[in-house]
């Protein structure tokens, strides 16, 4: 009689485990609310590029429906920021108060920008996956290019100015559904590669 007694209390106590670990997985998972297919669309139909000339409208008040979003660690924003921005670093991005704050922009139109294109494209895919809205942008080139040209020394020679290729093929990446690095895109036959220079961020941002 004990003896299954005991057993009775060693499975309530082994579910009542399970169960919290599901709860807890379900309120701390960063679960992804859309397919690889709904995301390549999204990167193929919504156009998602915007430039300098879009950027001095924002600062000048000439427009209210955008929301900067600065992508860098928090250290580099304290240096220096496009006026109004707000701070979000690329790691904390997927975080619960970071979507609650994206979210929160609406109807404002998110404009991400960092210490390097890529980086706010990859914050974008990263959103649109979680199931934001498609209507996400980016700005051209980095937090520097920005400044200088879209503000400090406007130049119309450089209103539409963007890095040459992003650093990866995300359509390629999201219909293998890799999981691992992204592949590099083919360089397009006949471009001479230009010199490369590593730079690195601080940890927090890109």
């Amino acid at each position: 009689m004990n003896a299954t007694k005991n057993l009775n209390n060693i499975s309530l106590l082994s579910f009542g485990f399970v169960a919290i670990v599901v709860l807890a997985n379900l309120f701390t998972t960063n679960n992804y609310g859309r397919a690889n297919r709904e995301v390549v669309e999204s990167l193929n139909n919504t156009p998602f590029m915007a430039n300098y000339q879009l950027l001095r409208n924002i600062v000048n008040e000439e427009t209210n429906d955008y929301q900067l979003i600065d992508l860098r660690p928090e250290q580099s924003f304290k240096i220096g920021y496009l006026p109004g921005a707000v701070n979000i670093p690329f790691d904390r991005l997927l975080e619960t108060e970071s979507l609650k704050t994206i979210r929160k922009i609406s109807p404002k139109i998110p404009l991400l920008y960092g210490a390097d294109e890529p980086c706010a494209q990859s914050a974008r895919l990263l959103l649109i996956a979680k199931g934001l809205n498609d209507n996400i942008m980016v700005l051209g080139g980095n937090y520097e290019k920005a400044f200088n040209y879209g503000i400090k020394n406007f130049d119309p020679a450089f209103v539409n100015y963007k890095d040459e290729k992003a650093q990866y093929d995300f359509n390629r990446f999201m219909n293998a559904g890799s999981t691992g690095s992204p592949e590099r895109a083919p360089r397009p036959a006949g471009i001479i590669p230009a010199a490369t220079v590593e730079t690195q961020s601080a940890a927090g941002g890109c």
